[in-house]
């Protein structure tokens, strides 16, 4: 005679099937806010890497003949059309500059979420400065 083996009901399996799927849930649920962050963390480095390589070249524009003036646009190039800057370079001593001496350059760089084209309160922004000293060596070197 065959000794039967006892097994699971239908309703153990629906029990324990409910109980994983209260265990999944909540773990669903912080896997969807990591994505987010990790979302925002990677527009916040992107945002710095393009901050940081805007005001290199609006240095690299400055230092030949100390031209003032304010640029502004998107990095539609790179994939990124939603990403603008506004970049100003100016001597002004408002602004910590001091005519025919000392430049500011300023990039501000941001995410335009609402594509409106203006920078808007509460849209993620990087903004970086420096000054530039307006040397004969970098007028020679242009």
């Amino acid at each position: 005679m065959k000794k039967s083996r006892p097994g699971y009901s239908l309703l153990e399996v629906v029990i324990a099937t409910f109980l994983m799927a209260l265990a999944i849930i909540p773990a669903m649920n912080f896997m969807a806010g990591a994505i987010h962050a990790s979302h925002e963390l990677e527009t916040w480095n992107y945002m710095n890497l393009l901050a940081v390589g805007k005001l290199e070249e609006q240095l690299a524009a400055a230092a030949p003949d100390f031209t003032e003036g304010t640029y502004a646009g998107t990095f539609s190039d790179v994939g990124l059309p939603s990403v603008r800057y506004m970049a100003t370079r100016t001597t002004s001593p408002a602004y910590g500059g001091i005519a025919d001496q000392l430049m500011v350059v300023t990039v501000t760089v941001w995410n335009d979420e609402n594509g409106n084209g203006g920078q808007d309160s509460g849209e993620p922004e990087v903004t970086f400065a420096t000054k530039l000293a307006s040397m004969k060596i970098y007028q020679d070197g242009a």
